[in-house]
């Protein structure tokens, strides 16, 4: 009975892998998944090098005390994902490091900055319908009430996720919001083209562990820090128009401001 005990526990890795295995994970999560996440975390954060080889199966095995069907399910989910490369007769071994593009938001002149991205992503509508306003929120623009309709969208370059943002905008704003809504302009630029055009925004930056969604909308490991942006838009009248957040890979987006001295 002990050995089945131990059968049934995910080992911590040792060596220069132990980095792996000090997140936290739920014991009620299958272990594969279980695996999965641990091996996808250390493809993203670079603990296991572009192009580097994997522990072999039975390694796996050994070290985290599962079974070769358990760890081959991890291994295919990786593979469909194009997190690593299996080559028979060689092993595993993570994917090559991508020449993807990553962009630069520069707050001090936002308008511009939203013009390139547009210019060089595009974006999914993943929904667009009334919905409750999360506490966070109203906390930030308690005069959005307590219902808005929620802009859900996927911003993405060369087929790579690179932002999800979520835009709470009031009744009378979204009445006015037309489908199909465009696949490259940002919620402000939509906004403005609507009128009044925006004339201030409120920002506040900080990080936020990916949750079911996030992870699965931007292809990272649950749990993984994501940079969140919280933008209130007001016009020149001092009336809201929309409430934003939004959660940013950090290897494919990065805020600037402008430092004064």
């Amino acid at each position: 009975m002990a050995s089945a005990s131990r059968s049934r526990r995910i080992r911590p890795l040792p060596r220069r892998d132990a980095g792996l295995a000090r997140r936290q994970v739920d014991k009620g999560v299958a272990r594969y998944y279980r695996l999965y996440e641990l091996l996808s975390a250390g493809l993203q954060d670079g603990t296991i090098a572009p192009e580097s080889a994997l522990p072999s199966e039975p390694a796996l095995c050994a070290r985290y005390g599962i079974s070769r069907t358990t760890v081959r399910r991890a291994l295919d989910r990786l593979e469909r994902e194009g997190s690593i490369v299996r080559k028979r007769g060689s092993g595993t071994y993570a994917r090559p490091q991508q020449s993807l593009p990553r962009f630069c938001l520069e707050l001090h002149t936002l308008p511009e900055a939203l013009a390139d991205l547009e210019s060089r992503t595009t974006a999914t509508t993943l929904c667009f319908d009334p919905a409750p306003v999360p506490v966070a929120l109203s906390a930030i623009a308690s005069e959005i009430g307590p219902t808005a309709y929620l802009l859900q969208r996927l911003r993405s370059a060369q087929g790579e996720p690179v932002s999800l943002t979520s835009a709470y905008l009031p009744e009378p704003v979204g009445r006015r919001l037309r489908r199909p809504i465009p696949s490259r302009a940002a919620v402000m630029t939509m906004l403005d083209r609507l009128g009044p055009p925006t004339a201030a925004v409120r920002c506040s930056m900080g990080v936020a562990p990916a949750d079911v969604d996030a992870a699965r909308a931007l292809e990272v490991p649950l749990g993984a820090p994501l940079l969140r942006v919280r933008a209130v838009l007001i016009d020149q009248a001092g009336a809201l128009r929309a409430v934003l957040e939004s959660l940013c890979r950090s290897d494919r987006l990065q805020l600037k401001i402008l430092e004064r001295v």
